[in-house]
């Protein structure tokens, strides 16, 4: 190591830690943070200076570093150095199911499964804009009467408390016709860190019903969703995503409600909770969610 480089590392790791302090990309601190790059690495480490767009670190190994700033995805407090690494939310780009204001990073993506029958992938293949598919699997039930969604989303990080991403998404059940087919276009923004963050998202549903033999009825129904995440401790975190359906044929004892908890892992994560409907609990039962996530993404 440089001797420069060495005088810097041990004048930093020679300050007290400052614990109230909430670091973003543009401050200067001594507080040991999780650097997370675009590329899927993570550094823990001290920011020593910023000079225009490059970012000067000195990891908790003592080696000095320069970053730049656009390959930075984001910047979290972490525990100090001799602790343990505070994994990262790396479902933080969606909620249960729907999709939160961030998109997924270029090169990243992940494989879910819900309740078992409902595997599915989502792959960024630019920082702004990625790709998701799933398929049932339901024993029992041919490939034709499977349900099968695409669902295509753009999206940007502004900062690390401002992301904004719009998308669609097609759903097929059934056999080739339009009844058994979902559209929705929706636009999603989450305020906040990963740690502590608010989702807010609208849009607009079509759906076919047969109004005769001949003719069928296309229903275009606004939906509003709002939901968000807050970490509870080092690797358990809540979740909550509720839908709300502006239809008067869509009572409030009919819309759903999700509560759960995430189980953080530093590639795998897994989520259970509850979707609550008023007329199901009328008759004394909840629906159960169960989904577990494996995430990927390139390394250098």
């Amino acid at each position: 190591m440089k001797p420069l480089n060495l005088l810097i590392a041990l004048i930093l790791f020679s300050q007290p830690l400052i614990a109230e302090a909430s670091p973003t990309p543009m401050q200067i601190t001594a507080e040991v943070v999780t650097i997370k790059l675009k590329d899927g690495s993570t550094l823990v480490a001290r920011i020593v200076s910023q000079d225009g767009d490059l970012l000067r670190i000195v990891t908790v190994g003592g080696v000095a570093m320069e970053i730049p700033r656009t390959s930075v995805l984001s910047i979290a407090s972490d525990e100090p150095a001799e602790g343990p690494a505070r994994p990262w939310d790396v479902n933080d780009t969606r909620l249960l199911f729907s999709p939160t204001g961030r998109p997924l990073p270029k090169g990243t993506g992940y494989f879910s499964d819900h309740f078992l029958v409902f595997p599915g992938v989502a792959y960024g293949i630019t920082d702004n804009l990625s790709i998701g598919a799933g398929i049932s699997v339901v024993p029992g039930l041919g490939l034709n009467e499977q349900l099968l969604y695409v669902a295509p989303r753009l999206g940007k990080r502004f900062s690390d408390n401002l992301a904004l991403s719009g998308g669609l998404l097609y759903a097929h059940v059934g056999n080739n016709n339009d009844e058994g087919t979902l559209g929705v276009a929706y636009a999603m923004a989450t305020f906040g860190k990963p740690d502590k963050s608010l989702t807010l998202g609208a849009g607009v549903a079509r759906t076919v019903d047969h109004e005769t033999v001949s003719r069928n009825q296309v229903s275009h129904t606004p939906v509003v969703m709002i939901g968000g995440t807050a970490r509870l401790s080092h690797r358990i975190a809540f979740v909550s995503e509720n839908w709300l359906v502006l239809n008067e044929d869509f009572k409030l004892s009919q819309q759903p409600f999700g509560l759960g908890v995430r189980f953080l892992g530093e590639s795998l994560s897994a989520d259970v909770g509850v979707i609550l409907v008023g007329e199901l609990l009328d008759e004394g039962f909840p629906i159960p969610w169960v989904s577990v996530s494996y995430h990927f993404g390139r390394r250098k």
